[in-house]
């Protein structure tokens, strides 16, 4: 399950993943986040890892081209994982990518949610 969230008055959005993402969710995402990007304001992002079981592989590679371009629209990005290997893959994304991003374990879900409001 993949699904997106952000209040219309706020620049911070948070993406849940927990299970299996299928294409139409990844659609879905996208869509939406694309959507927000529009209005120029970046975004800070919250990724929620809870449990990731895989994607289908349409969506698979939807999200590769669409990572190139959120790099662009989004500022902030805090990881919520418990997840060892993502936690991993985060902090080296941190090292190339132009957003700031800082990984929290899932016990920090208010903590990474501060980071990101407080976030200059």
């Amino acid at each position: 399950m993949l699904s997106y969230q952000k209040k219309p008055e706020s620049n911070v959005a948070e993406i849940i993943v927990d299970g299996k993402i299928t294409d139409a969710e990844m659609d879905a995402v996208v869509a939406a986040m694309k959507a927000d990007f529009e209005s120029g304001t970046k975004l800070r992002l919250l990724q929620d890892i809870r449990a990731f079981e895989g994607m289908e592989p349409a969506a698979f590679f939807k999200d590769v081209r669409f990572g190139l371009a959120l790099l662009k629209g989004v500022s902030h990005v805090a990881v919520v994982s418990d997840a060892q290997w993502m936690r991993i893959m985060a902090e080296t994304a941190g090292r190339l990518s132009p957003a700031q991003i800082k990984v929290f374990e899932r016990s920090q879900l208010e903590d990474a949610r501060t980071w990101l409001s407080t976030a200059t």
